[in-house]
């Protein structure tokens, strides 16, 4: 096993690099299905069921670049998560709302988050 920086992660919609994320996540989960039969012995079965998957993209507000504008609330879209300079996933998902950060006690650096659902089958492209 070979552990991998993130330092060369990024997103692209497209050719399109979204400029300034600082950290993604993405989530794929299964509906696992539970039940007990006359066969069971007392303990439950499982059998997974439909995938789904949501995630989350923070990053620093780039006016040349603007986050919002690329991928506003409501957007279809088909997200290239990269966890490294070659390695990523392929996720069609909607971008269900964005939120924005102004620090103005401290002066840090615009900021903000969007956070996505799957809208479909993805890929994992090692």
């Amino acid at each position: 096993m070979s552990v991998v920086s993130g330092k060369d992660g990024k997103i692209m919609i497209g050719e399109t690099s979204l400029a300034e994320i600082t950290k993604w996540t993405f989530n794929p989960t299964a509906n696992v299905g539970a039940w007990h039969g006359s066969g069971g012995g007392g303990y439950k079965k499982r059998v997974a069921g439909v995938k789904d998957g949501s995630g989350d993209i923070e990053f620093k507000v780039d006016e040349s670049d603007m986050i919002y504008d690329t991928i506003p609330e409501g957007t279809s879209v088909t997200l290239l998560l990269y966890r490294d300079g070659t390695n990523y996933f392929s996720v069609p998902a909607i971008i269900t709302g964005i939120d924005f950060e102004v620090d103005i006690d401290d002066g840090e650096p615009n900021s903000g988050s969007a956070s996505f659902e799957t809208n479909g089958a993805w890929t994992d492209n090692p």
